[in-house]
Parts: C-alpha cells; sequence; structure tokens
C-alpha cells in the first residue's frame, strides 16, 4: 500500500468515525435512538391459545388470520417493533415492547369483537320482557335463570352455571358444556351445588359499567348502570340477532367527536354498513317506528359488544322524518365515558372479530422501571468487559495492544452504527453477543500478535515480523 493510499483509507476512516458521531452526539441532527426490546424498555408479553367452537376444528388459517387481526391492532396502538408469531399449533406468542397500559393492549388484543345489534324489544325473552313489552332488568343472573330452568331441554344448551341454591348464587361459568362443568367433579354435580343451563335459542346479556344507561326501570325508562344487570334474549343465528359485525364496514368505522347541535362535542364511535346492512338497518329501524306509534311508546335498538350492551338509542316515534326508518347507511355509539374508550371500541371494531374464541395461557408485564434497570446494568456489563479486554492488550501487548484497543474502539463505533442504520432491535442477550464478539476480536488480535512475536524470536526485522504474523495469523483465524 503506497502513501497515498493509506492517506487515502485513513481520511475514509476519519469520515466515516464523523458520521458515527453525528448518529450517537446529543443533539445533533441526524442523531437516532436505539431500538430496545421487550426486556429493556418494559412492555407487555403474552401467549395466547386458541379455542375453537365445539363443532369444528382449529385450522392454520384461522391462526394465520388471527395473527394479521392481531398485527392490525398492535399498529393502531402505536407499538414500535412488535413480534407477533404463532407457537405450536394453537398458540400465539405477542410481544409489545414499550407499552404504557399493557393490561388495556392486553384485553385490545384478545377480545373476540362480537359486535351484534338487535332489536331490543321483540329480541328479550322470558323474564326480561314485561306484559307491556318493556325491558325488565334483573341484578341476579341466579333469579333469572331459575325462572326458566322449566325450559331447558337435558342436554341441549350452549351455556352451564353451577349454583348454590342455599345462598341462591352462581359460583361458576359460563361453561360451553355440561361437560365441561363437571370436569372437576368428576361429571357429577357437587354435593349443596345444582346446574343450572341456558334454555336453547336464548344467551344471557349484560349491562353494566360501561354503559350510560341500563335497559329497564319503571315504564322501561332505563336504569343506572351501578351494577351489573342481566337479560335474556331470543338467540337464532341468522335472524337473532338482527344484524351483527358483518353488516359494518369496518373502513367507516371510527372514533369521532359529535359535532352537532345537540351532541355537546362528546366522544362517539360512528359507524358505517355494508350495502346489505344498510337495507336491514333501514328496515328494522322502520319497523320499530311503526310499533312505537302503535304502543305509543319509544322502541329501542340495542348495540351488544361481546354480549355486552354498551348503548340502545331509541327510535323516536314522534318524528315523522323516522317513518320509512334510518337510511344513509351510517349509525353512531353514543353515550361514552372518554375519547379514549370510543377509540379502543373503534380499534376492536376496524379490524374485524377474530376467528376464534382465545384464553390467556401467559401473560408478563415488564415495567419501564425495570427495562431502564435492565438496559442500565447492560451498558455497565459491557463497558467494564471491554475494559478489562483492553486492560489485558494493554498490560500484554504495550504498543501492539494500544493498535488493538485503537482497533476494537472503531469497529465499536461501526457496530453501533449499524445498529442504528439497520433498526436493529436491542436486547439483553443481544448485549452479551455484542461483549462476546468484542473478546473474539481481542482473541484475534491475541493470535497475530503471538505470531508476531515467534517470527521476530526466529530472527526476523519487526516490519518482516509484522507482515508475517498478520498473514499468518488470519490463515489461523
Amino acid at each position: 500500500m503506497n502513501r497515498r493510499t493509506s492517506i487515502l483509507v485513513v481520511g475514509l476512516l476519519a469520515a466515516a468515525l464523523v458520521g458515527v458521531a453525528l448518529l450517537a452526539i446529543p443533539g445533533s441532527p441526524v442523531k437516532q435512538d436505539p431500538t430496545l426490546g421487550l426486556d429493556l424498555q418494559g412492555g407487555l408479553e403474552v401467549t395466547l391459545q386458541a379455542v375453537p367452537p365445539p363443532d369444528r376444528e382449529l385450522t392454520a388459517e384461522d391462526l394465520d388470520r388471527s395473527v394479521d387481526i392481531m398485527r392490525n391492532r398492535v399498529d393502531k396502538l402505536g407499538v414500535t417493533e412488535p413480534e407477533i408469531r404463532t407457537q405450536g399449533k394453537d398458540q400465539i406468542t405477542i410481544q409489545l415492547p414499550g407499552v404504557k397500559d399493557p393490561a388495556a393492549a392486553a384485553e385490545i388484543i384478545g377480545t373476540t369483537a362480537q359486535l351484534e345489534l338487535y332489536d331490543l324489544e321483540t329480541s328479550l325473552t322470558g323474564p326480561s320482557i314485561s306484559i307491556r313489552g318493556e325491558p325488565v332488568e334483573n341484578p341476579r343472573l341466579y333469579d333469572l335463570l331459575a325462572r326458566v330452568q322449566a325450559q331447558v331441554d337435558e342436554g341441549v344448551s350452549d351455556a352451564y352455571y353451577l349454583v348454590n341454591p342455599k345462598s341462591t348464587r352462581v359460583i361458576g361459568g359460563p361453561f360451553g358444556s355440561r361437560a365441561d362443568a363437571l370436569r372437576k367433579s368428576d361429571g357429577k354435580v357437587p354435593m349443596g351445588r345444582s346446574l343450572f343451563a341456558v334454555p336453547q335459542d336464548m344467551v344471557v346479556i349484560t349491562c353494566g359499567e360501561p354503559a350510560v344507561v341500563c335497559p329497564g326501570g319503571p315504564q322501561g325508562s332505563g336504569v343506572p348502570p351501578d351494577r351489573t344487570y342481566y337479560y335474556l334474549f331470543k338467540f337464532v343465528p341468522g335472524e337473532i340477532p338482527q344484524m351483527t359485525g358483518e353488516d359494518l364496514k369496518l373502513s367507516g368505522t371510527r372514533a369521532d367527536f359529535d359535532t352537532s347541535p345537540s351532541g355537546g362535542g362528546l366522544p362517539i364511535v360512528t359507524m358505517e354498513f355494508t350495502g346489505r346492512g344498510a337495507d336491514r338497518f333501514e328496515a328494522i329501524t322502520s319497523a320499530e317506528y311503526v310499533r312505537g306509534r302503535l304502543r305509543g311508546t319509544p322502541q329501542h335498538f340495542a348495540i351488544v359488544l361481546d354480549r355486552e350492551i354498551r348503548t340502545w338509542p331509541q327510535i323516536d316515534y314522534t318524528d315523522s322524518s323516522l317513518a320509512g326508518g334510518i337510511g344513509g347507511g351510517r349509525a353512531q355509539i353514543q353515550g361514552l365515558d372518554s375519547i379514549g374508550e370510543a377509540q379502543d371500541i373503534a380499534i376492536v371494531l376496524q379490524t374485524g372479530a377474530l376467528p376464534v374464541k382465545f384464553e390467556t395461557l401467559d401473560r408478563t408485564d415488564i415495567s419501564a422501571t425495570l427495562g431502564k434497570d435492565s438496559l442500565r446494568e447492560a451498558w455497565q456489563a459491557a463497558i467494564g468487559g471491554i475494559i478489562l479486554v483492553a486492560f489485558f492488550l494493554l498490560l500484554f501487548y504495550r504498543f501492539l495492544g494500544l493498535v488493538a484497543v485503537t482497533g476494537l474502539i472503531v469497529y465499536a463505533a461501526f457496530l453501533y452504527a449499524t445498529i442504528l442504520l439497520f433498526n436493529v432491535t436491542l436486547t439483553l442477550p443481544g448485549f452479551a453477543g455484542l461483549v462476546l464478539t468484542f473478546g473474539v476480536a481481542a482473541d484475534a488480535n491475541i493470535v497475530i500478535f503471538e505470531r508476531i512475536k515467534e517470527e521476530v524470536r526466529a530472527g526476523k526485522s519487526v516490519r518482516a515480523a509484522i507482515s508475517a504474523g498478520y498473514a499468518k495469523g488470519f490463515r489461523t483465524i
């Protein structure tokens, strides 16, 4: 290598080091921060297990679609560098670094988002509807189920509950089958317990704190959601509920504020229906208007999310403009407490329903404080290891050791720049790997230096010994 070439190499090296410094120095216009993994910045790790319906098997397509839906939900949470992957034949593992509210994130990711829309007064059944056709709330699930047990056909139900007749309380459930309900008691009803079932073609739907008001009360005017209320709804797939999430156009669903004169700027979720859904919604609301005119009382359209009534807007039978129903293919979920609640509902609705139900097998919340402690300790370990390696090289090889330490510093700078430029996610194992590469680099220098010593002892000049040492050392490495 001639002098000009040497100067060019040194100049390029210096320019590269300046570039690395600009990437790392605070205040630099091109400064970048490394991407930290879950164990270094805190966050959420959860493992979900798919639970398919009893009448069909879980498929690989179900898992793949679930991963896509969960990834869409995570993207809308604004999480950087999430990791979502299948594990085994029926599990999904999710890692969300930097999540500020792990509990809320876990709920959004795993919810089945079962959206149902009921014509309230015609869908309520049994003890949940009065003779006058008004909703009747029940604050006790035991009392509600006890009144319909005579209608249960043996072995025909989708929901079972273990109850204590003495205390008149529900102590377990819902279970998907009688066998599931009695699994812990060897298939027999435990002593002092009874098994209640929901009659066929019925479901239990609740209303509580998330709602502003719940169906029921005097003349069906509503009751405050200061507790959980229970209702029995008819459930005939294809007929009741009258509409589902499949009738919703997901692209038209979003969180917003009600800017109408009577809206008061309160948070809402706007929904847009498909062509089929718009027609059904218009027909149902038209029927409710006519029924309200005949009965002289408003009729309601219950919006139910995951078997929980979120809101039940009324159709004003005194407004003649509603005689033909609500057209235009749009609707709103109102009565929400905050824009955060509206955004959570919108996220779930925008990304669609999961094809199967998921249960949480394992969940780990790593606090940001713990992540910072891990990061600090990782840096201390890495720097400590490099200092020890440098001390060893300087102590045993002196000038050659100084050359090696300088090379390690340049190597470290370029490695850090590579991590920043290629957006490599740093984890604790990754830090251990980085320290190991410094050890390997130092070991390579030691091999070369020992070859140089051997060449000098063989009588060669220093220049010849260095040339031969590097040549033979590289072959060994």
